[in-house]
């Protein structure tokens, strides 16, 4: 698939853009060629599209939110952030775009984008997906306790409340007030309790996915115990790689709930073949991540916020929901 091939399946089957659509799309040098090949698809779909590059406004990172995008984001109906993370960003303009856009609209989200997500990641039948999603939503509906296990060392027990929600994110964002990530494919929620063991050996996220490759954890995964106290939190985090450790206890103590884990989620684009060291399509890989920080509230309904949100995934993870073993060595077992 080409970009442009990508590039209108998100703008067209994902976003299901009109000609009545408002459409705001943000990139940044790193992102400029997809940003302006989403433009000119959009063109097809809407006159009404607006486009923003950051370094126009200042060194990366920008420490605040531009007025004239923030007021753009909350008059769009549709908007899409192609730029990549740097730090600080998240709290500082990446949330309050978000935050912006779903005032009136719908938003993408494709954080850390770049071409071979468009011709890999969004190559992919959404509405399989969608029905794959919703088949393991409605069995996680009826599930207590998940249980992750695989031969790298994790395993954890994993519990939930019955007022905090499952969020399917299957790759079609029709309604305003609601986003998603692109490409997508995935089900999360905020876990009530987590106790135990995670060897996170995948990807990493926010900007430490710069730093960090899949090569770098399998070499010196990250070992991490949990324990619940009020909310499950970080115990100790030890890995080999010293950078990498000295990075981490920098991040988790940046803020008081960085130390939370505000994520627990399914990878279910099941058209993924291999992890490609990006973030925003590895967590829809088949398969189990977390997330230290933010649990997104306003969608899962958890009962706090935090500015950062930092993103592990696991490996070749046997699951099982209760007694039902539905995933061995990275494969789901159930029917797609």
């Amino acid at each position: 698939m080409t970009l442009k091939e990508g590039a209108r399946i998100a703008i067209e089957t994902c976003m299901d853009v009109t000609e009545q659509d408002r459409l705001v799309i943000v990139c940044d040098e790193k992102t400029e060629r997809i940003g302006l090949t989403l433009r000119e698809v959009a063109r097809e779909f809407t006159p009404h599209v607006r486009f923003f590059k950051l370094e126009i406004y200042g060194d990366r990172p920008l420490k605040f939110f531009p007025e004239a995008i923030k007021k753009a984001a909350i008059e769009a109906t549709v908007t899409f952030w192609t730029a990549w993370a740097y730090e600080g960003e998240l709290e500082y303009i990446r949330g309050p775009f978000i935050d912006a856009a779903l005032i009136g609209g719908r938003h993408a989200h494709l954080v850390n984008v770049d071409e071979e997500v468009f011709e890999t990641g969004m190559a992919a039948d959404y509405a399989h997906i969608k029905r794959f999603t919703d088949n393991l939503h409605n069995l996680l509906l009826d599930t207590e306790e998940v249980r992750v296990k695989n031969e790298q060392g994790t395993d954890i027990v994993v519990n939930f409340s019955d007022t905090i929600k499952w969020i399917p994110s299957a790759g079609i964002c029709h309604e305003p007030g609601h986003w998603l990530n692109l490409p997508d494919g995935e089900i999360y929620t905020c876990p009530s309790k987590i106790e135990g063991t995670i060897v996170a050996d995948g990807v990493i996220g926010d900007y430490l996915g710069h730093k960090f490759h899949h090569k770098d954890l399998q070499k010196s995964p990250i070992t991490i115990e949990i324990k619940t106290d009020d909310r499950p939190r970080y115990t100790s985090v030890k890995t080999d790689n010293d950078e990498l450790q000295e990075e981490l206890e920098t991040y988790l103590h940046r803020h008081e709930c960085s130390k939370y884990i505000g994520e627990f989620g399914l990878g279910t684009n099941i058209y993924l073949k291999e992890l490609i060291d990006n973030m925003l399509q590895d967590e829809k890989f088949p398969g189990v991540h977390l997330a230290f920080g933010d649990p997104m509230a306003e969608e899962t309904g958890a009962p706090w916020n935090c500015p950062e949100h930092l993103d592990l995934i696991l490996t070749k993870c046997d699951v099982w929901l209760d007694d039902k073993k539905v995933m061995e060595n990275g494969e789901y077992l159930i029917s797609p």
